[in-house]
């Protein structure tokens, strides 16, 4: 199901750049016009300058920020900030992390692989995806690999080995020095190595090529190579030349038909998925006690109440017994902004039958994400999908203290909080071919920009 290849990596020069962490980022789509701005003054070879220049008032089809990235990427392949490995390697790659509250930190290493992986039509093979995309981030990003021609971020691509035979390849790299370890701002340890004997990547190529691929991030640049392929496509009428891996290339082996790939297993250890709550803003009649009384309707409620010395406590009642008994329940969280958290639990979960007319798969209905959009956004809120899918009044955190502060300062009417989505969810909801409503799921840590890359040719 899965054809993967090694490739020759353009990678940061060590010689040219001392500190790797000052030319990483994290991926375009979670940068903050503040955080661009420091990325910016960082360095000058900063790779946020390829994924996510700034723009001009005077920018023009002959000169904008794609076109600027593609002078960027020239000049330093030129000056050699920028330079191709060696050897066609799949590369190792390790994050190290914590989780948890500031009193009970845990800490998780998450390890994956980076390869080549032949783009796939969804529907059509062993890849799939789990969220819908929306047209302008695919525009953008389109826009990028025209005028570049080079995967900067890999896909993050998850995959099922019981027999973790793959993990078990890493291990005698991994004790080897590494081509990049750096800390991030965020206190994540990104270490990189380069797996470059024939033996193990045969190994690795022949263990995936029966595997499934559920994209856990990157749905939009996956989109956007398929859309630069089949535009590709159209205009090839070029020779055969050498393939990344030896021989000659098949129109099929063309650099246009893979796209840079992330992979790793969902039953190692290290992956993490966080859940994303809903601050809800800018509704009019706000009643609280009518949305409580409405809740009522469909959930049991249980008030948690708190005063200013047991806060903290309460607070962590209501998460821990969210976490406890979501394995058995739907269950979520409410925040209103007085002194009282509120647990829900679904009463009924055939009133999503009565509510869901049309047809979707039974894994998807019962999604805890789809009950909270389905009965308390659209019944409860009466917030439509139009305008959720502008986000008018929903907005998207993994913080709860963020959320809780949010209510409490009236930036946000209310917060509802969520458990995290099961991996076995998401792959179940995906096989069937339906999609996840947004922002279901935050695979935590993201995978840094800057690493390595893919040079289309």
């Amino acid at each position: 199901m899965a054809y993967i290849l090694p490739f020759k990596g353009i990678i940061y020069n060590s010689e040219k750049i001392k500190e790797i962490r000052d030319v990483v980022a994290p991926p375009y789509d979670v940068i903050s016009p503040e955080e661009q701005d420091r990325l910016y003054k960082r360095l000058k070879n900063n790779v946020v300058r390829l994924i996510l220049g700034k723009e001009s008032e005077n920018d023009e089809p002959a000169n904008n920020r794609y076109t600027r990235a593609r002078d960027y990427l020239e000049n330093w392949q030129r000056d050699s900030i920028l330079i191709k490995d060696n050897f066609p390697s799949i590369y190792i790659y390790a994050q190290e992390y914590h989780m948890g509250e500031a009193e009970g930190f845990e800490k998780k290493k998450r390890v994956g692989f980076i390869a080549l992986s032949k783009l796939e039509d969804f529907g059509e093979g062993g890849i799939h995806p789990h969220e819908n995309t929306l047209s302008k981030p695919k525009e953008d990003r389109l826009m990028l690999i025209r005028a570049c021609n080079t995967n900067f971020s890999p896909i993050f691509g998850l995959f099922t080995d019981k027999t973790k035979r793959i993990d078990s390849v890493f291990n005698d790299y991994m004790k080897q020095f590494p081509l990049y370890d750096l800390i991030d701002d965020a206190g994540v340890r990104h270490t990189l190595w380069a797996i470059r004997e024939r033996r193990a990547i045969e190994i690795i190529i022949k263990e995936m090529a029966d595997k499934q691929i559920f994209i856990a991030d990157g749905h939009h640049r996956y989109e956007t190579a398929i859309n630069y392929r089949n535009e590709m496509r159209k205009k090839s009428t070029t020779p055969p030349s050498p393939s990344l891996h030896g021989g000659r290339v098949r129109d099929g082996d063309k650099p246009y038909n893979f796209v840079m790939m992330y992979f790793t297993n969902t039953v190692s250890e290290g992956l993490s998925i966080l859940p994303i709550h809903r601050l809800v803003s800018n509704l009019s009649n706000f009643d609280k006690k009518k949305i409580v009384e409405k809740t009522g309707k469909f959930f049991n409620i249980e008030k948690l109440s708190f005063n200013e010395s047991d806060e903290k406590a309460i607070r962590k009642r209501l998460f821990s017994d969210m976490k406890e008994r979501g394995e058995k329940e739907h269950i979520f969280g409410m925040y209103l902004g007085d002194d009282d958290y509120i647990l829900l639990t679904l009463k009924d979960e055939d009133v999503l039958d009565k509510l869901i007319t049309n047809s979707r798969h039974p894994s998807w209905k019962k999604l805890n994400v789809t009950i909270l959009h389905t009965i308390l956004i659209e019944k409860v809120l009466g917030i439509s999908e139009k305008n959720l899918a502008e986000q008018k009044n929903i907005t998207y955190t993994i913080n709860t203290r963020e959320a809780i502060n949010g209510v409490k300062d009236g930036k946000y009417q209310m917060a509802l909080f969520l458990n995290s989505t099961r991996i076995e969810d998401v792959q179940a909801v995906a096989t069937t071919g339906e999609k996840m409503p947004q922002k279901s799921t935050f695979f935590y840590p993201k995978l840094i920009t800057g690493l390595v890359m893919n040079k289309l040719e």
